[in-house]
């Protein structure tokens, strides 16, 4: 956690929320970034503070507790555990042979960028009325104490699914595009079916 309070810290996360957002709303992604608007460095304070100000104070400290509590952590040693099983079950599958990684989810995606993509994601109808970065910061100050922690987690849960699940369905279009090497004897049978 201390790593985020240095300078690199911040930056790098900053950066991996403008990744995530892309990912999410392309459109909001391209609004944001473009010229006069100085990116997503309005979200600092946010992920600074872990949202402390943005919530009613017994919210703020329940979202704390989510987040100390790694809960929806694609870097977590349950997903780890997870993958690892997965790749296992494949590998045996397989009978051995060693195939390459498969496309993957980005670990270093925590939960919070997700609970920031969120808030993004909610507000983005004002948000795309913003036309610099003195109207990004009124927006920000605005949000002290406004939140609704439920609506937010809820889709930032959702936002996590839906990454999640893309991130499997690329997998799957990637084992399906990929190239089969066809024996003789099941190409004729193929023929015969088709």
């Amino acid at each position: 956690m201390s790593f985020d309070f240095k300078e690199e810290g911040l930056i790098r996360k900053i950066r991996l929320e403008e990744e995530l957002l892309k990912e999410l709303d392309s459109q909001l992604h391209a609004h944001l970034l473009r010229d006069g608007m100085n990116g997503l460095t309005f979200c600092h304070r946010w992920l600074l503070l872990g949202f402390q100000r943005e919530f009613e104070h017994s919210d703020a400290i329940r979202l704390f507790e989510i987040l100390s509590s790694h809960h929806l952590e694609l870097n977590s040693l349950e997903a780890e555990s997870a993958r690892h099983s997965e790749r296992m079950t494949h590998f045996q599958r397989e009978e051995g042979k060693i195939r390459p990684e498969l496309p993957s989810t980005n670990n270093d995606y925590t939960f919070e960028l997700f609970i920031c993509a969120a808030i993004l994601l909610e507000k983005k109808q004002l948000l795309l009325k913003c036309a610099d970065e003195v109207e990004l910061i009124q927006f920000t100050n605005g949000l002290q104490g406004a939140l609704n922690l439920d609506r937010v987690l809820e889709r930032a849960e959702q936002a996590f699914f839906n990454y999640c699940n893309k991130s499997v369905m690329d997998c799957f279009k990637k084992l399906c595009t990929e190239p089969k090497k066809k024996g003789f004897f099941s190409f004729k049978l193929m023929d015969l079916f088709s």
